[in-house]
């Protein structure tokens, strides 16, 4: 899709929200598939003191309408780079966990004059071949019988037994987001996920990193983690204990802790 009809896109369709537009520096949190941008609401109340937060829904999510044929990793990047343009005049700190961590670094390696600081939540830049070809099955499954096909196996690798014992709420609430989900974008996703390698791309990213990681994420485990690490220059990694993939949700108060931390540290202007 070309730039000119992105923004268009952006400006019709796209659902974003701003905490506020008075901060030395912006946040924009980019979510993970199936999801929405209400799963960053710990991560906005943490922040909005001290930065403009902004978070949006994903073409095909939430209350963003998407057609699954404009699925691409450029495409995703294009609205991302397009958001960052309409809502800051300075480069930001780009914030994704899982898939949005994926987006967040194509974004920056195709726009690193928007982006001030990465942070990449349980996320890879690579997978090994049997992982993709699990991507492409999850996909499969997902056109031949619809999104409550793969609801419990999510729940079980997003979450440990103890989150997924402790707080049906959260289970009940993201149960209802996957089902509301459109099957055939959710599957074109995974498709073009089972497609990612953008590793040896990496050490073109200037920007400093925060890599966080759930100890017990199943989906993308300490280990391609820690190959991001190898890969970025200035990285930093935390693992998270006894939390599994989607950490924004099981684990926030340890997640908005190193995300302060990071941030202030790599701030110029150091919030107030």
């Amino acid at each position: 899709m070309q730039e000119t009809q992105v923004g268009q896109s952006l400006k019709q369709h796209v659902n974003w929200v701003r905490t506020s537009v008075d901060k030395p520096e912006t946040i924009v949190l980019i979510h993970g598939v199936g999801h929405d941008l209400t799963y960053w609401d710990r991560q906005i109340e943490a922040l909005c003191d001290a930065y403009n937060v902004v978070a949006f829904d994903f073409p095909g999510h939430g209350r963003s309408p998407g057609k699954p044929e404009e699925w691409s990793f450029d495409y995703a990047a294009a609205v991302v780079a397009t958001l960052i343009e309409e809502v800051s005049a300075t480069p930001v700190h780009l914030v994704g966990i899982s898939f949005g961590g994926m987006i967040a670094q194509v974004t920056t390696l195709a726009r690193p004059d928007l982006v001030r600081s990465l942070t990449l939540i349980g996320t890879a830049s690579r997978f090994p071949d049997a992982v993709r070809a699990g991507m492409r099955t999850r996909a499969e499954t997902v056109r031949s019988s619809g999104m409550a096909a793969i609801v419990q196996s999510s729940l079980e690798r997003w979450f440990t037994s103890e989150t997924r014992m402790k707080r049906p709420d959260i289970m009940d609430r993201l149960t209802k987001t996957m089902l509301g989900n459109d099957p055939v974008t959710h599957a074109a996703i995974w498709d073009i996920m089972s497609e990612l390698d953008i590793h040896s791309r990496l050490g073109e990213v200037r920007c400093p990193t925060l890599i966080l990681v759930g100890e017990h994420d199943p989906i993308t485990p300490p280990s391609a983690a820690r190959d991001l690490l190898d890969a970025i220059p200035s990285a930093e990694l935390h693992i998270i204990p006894n939390a599994s993939h989607i950490i924004t949700v099981e684990a926030p108060s340890q997640i908005n802790d190193a995300m302060t931390a990071f941030l202030s540290a790599c701030s110029p202007v150091r919030p107030v």
